[in-house]
C-alpha cells in the first residue's frame, strides 16, 4: 500500500506499542527508519524463541523498516541521527518525559532546527503531570482508566487479559496523532507535538459503561454488551468443548435465532425480557451443547443473527475467514528465513 508513500518517520521507540505503531505506518508505505543505541537496543530483540538472531515478534514488528544502530552519544553519531531527521517529515519516542531531552534531541531541540517536524511523544502517563515520572505497563494504563475494573471473573477478580489493550489502543492513537500532525503541517508547513499516553488510549474503552453511569444506571446490571447480563449476548460453549459468540444484541436478530435453531418459544417483544434476571439461560446452555460450534455454524452463516466461532489462536490461519480475508501474510528477515506476520487491518483502493 502506498498511502503514505514518500513519508519518512524517525523511530526511536521499543517493545510493543511504538514498534507496532511503526509497522502499521510502514505498511501504508511510509519509509521508517528504526534507531537503536547500542546501549539501549529494543528489549524484544530477545524476547521469545530466536529466529535468525532475533524473536519472533521483533521481526514481525520491524521487518519493514530500515534499521539503523547508531551510538548518538558521540559527535559522530549525534551527527548521523541529526542528518536523517533533518530529511524526516516526523519523529516519534517512547520513552519517560526527559529522556530524549537529556540526550539532545527533545521537541524544543529540534524545533529550532526544523519547525516543520512533526514530533511524537508516546509514553505511559504524559508530560508534566503528577505522574509523568511514574513506571507503567499495560496492565497499570487500564487499572487506572476504569477498564480493568470491567474485566472480572464470576468472583469479582480482576483478570488481567492475553492481550496488550493498552498498547495496542496506544499504537493506534500515535498512528492518529501523527497523521492529524502530518495533515495539519501539509496545510500550513508547521510542524506539531504531540503527546499521546498510553494510560489515555484506554478512555474511549469506558464510552458504554461511563455513559449508563451518569445516566444513573448500575452498569454493572445494565451493559447489555458484556456478556454478562444477557443471554442474547454471550459466549456459549458446544458439544465439541469449543465456544461460539452469540451478538444478538437487538430483538430482531434474537428473535430471528429463536426460529432459525428451532426454539421460537424463546423469542422476545421487550428487551428486558431476555435479561438473565428473567430469561432461564441454562435452558439456553444446555441447547447449543446438542451440536458441535461447526455444525452450529453451517447452520447459522449467513443467516442475520449475528453468530460467530470464537477461534482459538491455532486455528486463525487454517480458517476460511482469515483466508477469505487474506489477514495473514508473507516476510522475510534479512538472511532469507521466511516468517508470518499480521497483515495491514483495512484495504485502500488505488485510483
Amino acid at each position: 500500500m502506498n498511502l503514505l508513500e514518500g513519508i519518512t518517520i524517525i523511530d526511536f521507540t521499543r517493545l510493543l506499542p511504538g514498534p507496532l505503531a511503526t509497522h502499521l505506518l510502514a505498511q501504508m508505505g511510509a519509509k521508517v527508519i528504526k534507531i537503536e543505541s547500542p546501549k539501549r537496543m529494543d528489549y524484544v530483540r530477545t524476547s521469545g524463541v530466536q529466529v535468525d538472531g532475533a524473536s519472533m515478534l521483533f521481526h514481525q514488528l520491524n521487518h519493514n523498516k530500515v534499521m539503523k544502530t547508531i551510538d548518538y552519544s558521540t559527535e559522530e553519531g549525534r551527527a548521523e541521527l541529526l542528518d536523517l531527521i533533518k530529511n524526516a517529515d516526523a519523529l516519534i519516542e517512547q520513552f519517560r518525559p526527559g529522556a530524549m531531552d537529556a540526550w539532545g534531541f527533545g521537541y524544543e531541540a529540534l524545533k529550532k532546527k526544523y519547525p516543520e517536524l512533526v514530533y511524537v511523544s508516546l509514553t505511559g502517563y504524559g508530560q508534566n503531570n503528577d505522574y509523568a515520572a511514574e513506571a507503567g505497563h499495560d496492565f497499570n494504563y487500564l487499572a487506572y482508566t476504569g477498564v480493568m475494573s470491567l474485566l472480572k471473573d464470576e468472583h469479582g477478580k480482576p483478570t488481567v487479559p492475553d492481550t496488550q489493550f493498552a498498547d495496542i489502543g496506544g499504537a493506534y492513537m500515535a498512528i492518529i496523532a501523527m497523521q492529524a500532525a502530518l495533515l495539519k503541517k501539509a496545510i500550513t508547513g508547521v510542524g506539531s507535538f504531540v503527546d499521546v499516553p498510553l494510560a489515555d488510549a484506554m478512555n474511549p474503552f469506558i464510552a458504554v459503561p461511563y455513559a449508563l453511569h451518569k445516566g444513573g444506571l448500575d452498569y454493572r446490571k445494565f451493559n447489555i454488551v458484556n456478556g454478562k447480563t444477557t443471554v442474547n449476548y454471550s459466549p456459549y460453549q458446544c458439544a465439541d468443548g469449543k465456544w461460539l459468540a452469540i451478538a444478538a444484541m437487538e430483538l430482531k436478530f434474537w428473535n430471528n435465532l429463536c426460529e432459525i435453531i428451532g426454539k421460537p418459544e424463546w423469542k422476545r417483544d421487550n428487551n428486558l425480557d431476555i435479561m438473565l434476571t428473567k430469561f432461564p439461560k441454562q435452558e439456553v446452555e444446555d441447547f447449543f451443547k446438542t451440536k458441535t460450534r461447526d455444525e452450529w455454524m453451517d447452520i447459522l452463516k449467513g443467516e442475520d443473527v449475528c453468530a460467530a466461532p470464537i477461534l482459538e489462536i491455532e486455528e486463525l490461519e487454517t480458517s476460511h475467514y482469515h483466508q477469505h480475508k487474506n489477514t495473514f501474510e508473507t516476510f522475510e528477515t534479512p538472511n532469507g528465513t521466511t516468517l508470518k506476520t499480521v497483515g495491514l487491518p483495512f484495504k485502500a483502493c488505488q485510483s
